[in-house]
């Protein structure tokens, strides 16, 4: 008779999470794996698989939970425009609030060219993202809040890729001030 799981299996794949998200996928082995998640080696095999099948399940909650942020986040909005702008507001204030980089800009550095299944996940997220600003940026232009000589796509590409550059510029120069700057310019590319 298979035993009853004696423990939560989302606190622990947030555990998980936290762990890579601290030190990277690389320099985390199942030894901090087994210490952080406070069971056995064999329960994590038996119920996450391997430490990649554990981070890729990570990565995939991480990824769900910035999806489901953005469609909050455009949620706000009363235009289209506005709710693209939401979203980027929405990330800055996480910039400046977490103490963490964002999980999927990390592993884009760590993994992304060296690990197909983890490249495929941040591919989707980025595609999914991609899709939600050009759906955003071809409302606005039905609306008349986006000239229609911008190309929908290319703005939505703008945005995603600068996400990066924000997290990038915080981290480097820590200068608040700059990065509400960096913000603004960003916002007056789409307007």
């Amino acid at each position: 008779m298979p035993r009853n799981k004696e423990f939560d299996y989302q606190d622990k794949l947030r555990l998980a999470r936290d762990l890579f998200w601290e030190k990277g996928y690389q320099a985390t082995t199942m030894n901090d794996l087994v210490d952080a998640l406070a069971i056995n080696r064999s329960s994590i095999y038996d119920s996450f698989g391997n430490k990649h099948d554990l981070f890729l399940k990570c990565l995939n909650d991480y990824i769900q939970e910035k999806e489901l942020s953005y469609q909050n986040s455009a949620g706000k909005g009363v235009s289209a425009i506005e709710s693209a702008i939401a979203i980027i507001k929405d990330v800055v204030k996480t910039i400046l609030i977490d103490t963490k980089t964002c999980l999927s800009i990390n592993s884009t550095f760590e993994l992304s060219r060296i690990d197909e299944d983890v490249n495929r996940l941040l591919k989707q997220q980025a595609n999914n993202s991609l899709k939600l600003f050009e759906s955003l940026f071809i409302k606005a232009q039905q609306e008349g809040d986006l000239s229609a000589e911008k190309d929908p796509t290319l703005l939505a590409y703008f945005i995603v890729s600068n996400f990066a550059s924000l997290w990038n510029a915080d981290l480097l120069f820590n200068d608040k001030k700059r990065l509400y700057q960096l913000t603004d310019f960003i916002i007056n590319v789409i307007r």
